[in-house]
This record gives C-alpha cells, sequence and structure tokens, in this order.
C-alpha cells in the first residue's frame, strides 16, 4: 500500500491510497465510524424551580421552550475536546468509576434570558482548554423571565454505544476513474465535441480536431459521455487497487488523530487475532 495526502486541514482529509484493496481500506473507514474514542456529554443535572439573579434580585422561571431532554440530547452531541492522551474510559480510570479529572469533564450554564444559549455559554470547570471547539452552536432560546442553570458531565465513549461518541462523520471513498477515448470511424465531430459541455465533471477538453482527457479524476461515474457516443469511443472504467479515500472530524480532535488512534486500533486487532491464531496451532 502506498499513500499521499491530497487534501488535510484540521478537520478534513482526503487521501489517495494506491495498491490496495476496498477490504483494506472499508476496516479504516469502519473503524473511524466506530471505534474511535472521544468525549461526549452523558449526564445532564438542570437546576428546577425558581432561579434568582443576586445582582437584581429577579426571579426567572427554570422551564424554557424546551423539554429538558431535549436540551441535555443537544447538549450531548457538542463536539467535546478530546485528548485522548489524557483522558480514559471511565470503568478503566484509576478511580474506578467514581470520576475524576483523568475520565471526566463537568461543563456550567448559566444563562438569564431574553437571549439565545450557545455552546460558548457550555462552561468547563477548571481547565478552559476544554471548552467547547465549536462557539457558535445554538441550544436553546431563553425567554424574558426564563433562565437556565445546568451542570453536564462528559465521559469517554464509542459510536458503537450512541452516536454522540462518533468523531469521523461524512467518511467515504471511491475508486480511481480510468476514461479513454478511441475514435471509432462512425464517430462525428459533431457527437465527440459536445462531450465537454455534457460531462459534469469537466473530464474532456475539444482541441485541434481531437477529444482529449484533461481532467481524469473528475470522473463522477454518470455514464453521460458512454450513452451520448453510441459507437462506443468513450469507455469509462474504474481500478480497485486505486483509492481516493475523504473523511472528516466534528472538531473534538484533529483528522491526524482520529486517523492514527484507527490506524493503531486496525493493528493492535490484528495483532490479538494473530496471537489468537497461533495459539490454536
Amino acid at each position: 500500500m502506498e499513500i499521499s495526502i491530497e487534501e488535510l486541514k484540521p478537520h478534513a482529509a482526503r487521501i489517495h491510497f494506491t495498491k490496495t484493496t476496498a477490504s483494506q481500506i472499508n476496516s479504516i473507514r469502519r473503524t473511524l465510524l466506530s471505534d474511535v474514542p472521544k468525549m461526549a456529554i452523558e449526564d445532564v443535572e438542570f437546576h428546577l424551580g425558581p432561579i434568582r439573579d443576586e445582582a437584581s434580585g429577579k426571579d426567572y422561571d427554570s422551564a424554557t421552550s424546551l423539554f429538558d431532554e431535549n436540551v441535555a440530547l443537544r447538549l450531548g452531541l457538542l463536539p467535546i475536546p478530546s485528548d485522548l492522551k489524557q483522558f480514559r474510559f471511565k470503568d478503566k480510570c484509576v478511580c474506578k468509576g467514581e470520576g475524576c479529572a483523568n475520565c471526566q469533564i463537568v461543563y456550567s450554564i448559566d444563562k438569564k434570558g431574553p437571549c439565545t444559549v450557545y455552546s460558548a455559554d457550555v462552561v468547563p470547570i477548571g481547565d478552559t482548554k476544554l471548552t467547547i471547539a465549536e462557539p457558535s452552536i445554538p441550544i436553546v432560546r431563553l425567554g424574558a423571565d426564563q433562565a437556565l442553570l445546568v451542570y453536564a458531565t462528559a465521559v469517554m465513549g464509542t459510536a458503537k454505544s450512541h452516536a454522540k461518541w462518533q468523531v469521523a462523520h461524512a467518511v467515504g471513498f471511491g475508486y480511481q476513474p480510468k476514461v479513454s477515448v478511441s475514435r471509432a470511424k462512425e464517430c462525428s465531430d459533431g457527437c465527440l465535441k459536445k462531450m465537454p459541455t455534457l460531462c459534469p465533471g469537466k473530464v474532456f477538453s475539444w482541441a485541434d480536431g481531437k477529444l482529449k482527457v484533461v481532467n481524469e479524476s473528475g470522473c463522477i461515474f454518470c455514464e453521460a459521455c458512454e450513452k451520448a457516443c453510441t459507437h462506443g469511443s468513450i469507455t469509462v472504467d474504474s481500478d480497485p487497487t486505486d483509492i481516493h479515500f475523504t473523511f472528516e472530524t466534528d472538531s473534538s480532535m484533529t483528522v491526524r488523530e482520529a486517523m492514527r488512534y484507527a490506524l493503531n486500533d486496525i493493528h493492535r486487532r490484528l495483532e490479538e487475532l494473530r496471537d489468537a491464531v497461533v495459539s490454536i496451532g
């Protein structure tokens, strides 16, 4: 397998794999989707009853425009910064599941209306580096006499348990297109000249009386060119050993961190399988 990076952003990547197979790439895809752990809010404690503003002495209603369950669901989907070197699963922590700085993060919300509560208002208790990665995610709108006082606890998990622990999104791959032009005797210039405008991927150009392939990677396998050229001058195929892979993260970690963990996890499981097979023999 050979790898080259076509695009690399903090939270999006496009990777080119060659000399590989779809099964190998699919194992990376499935691991990114299901097995990379991250922090997400699991427990939410709402203050019930009047909430007093100490400065003005005014009492606010703790009921908002959404049920508490809906607010908790939105909090659970926020991208919590997840340092896999710092945090561990609660049941594997040295605190034995009681909760400590190594396995959980506690956040608070203290907002009084009228306003919209955003993810920036979800404040970590302690380390400010644990502030929500995307500050402008709306959570709930508060009326003039409404307030929200909440304590929320984030813990480590994986998407096998719940989608809120899913780090990678829009994970997919496709084969490298192979487009060739071999003009048949029956083909006229009029037939081939229309291909550059017909093709949505801008694969072709017409120059010096010839149809040329100028952007093979732009092919989306729509087969519009093959259907339009009834004489078979254009063929579209793919190379299953040449694969383009794309994915994004939800900002809880970078694509580098997510991919590094996924590859290490695959290696670990393969080593365990090898040891298990050897022990049988």
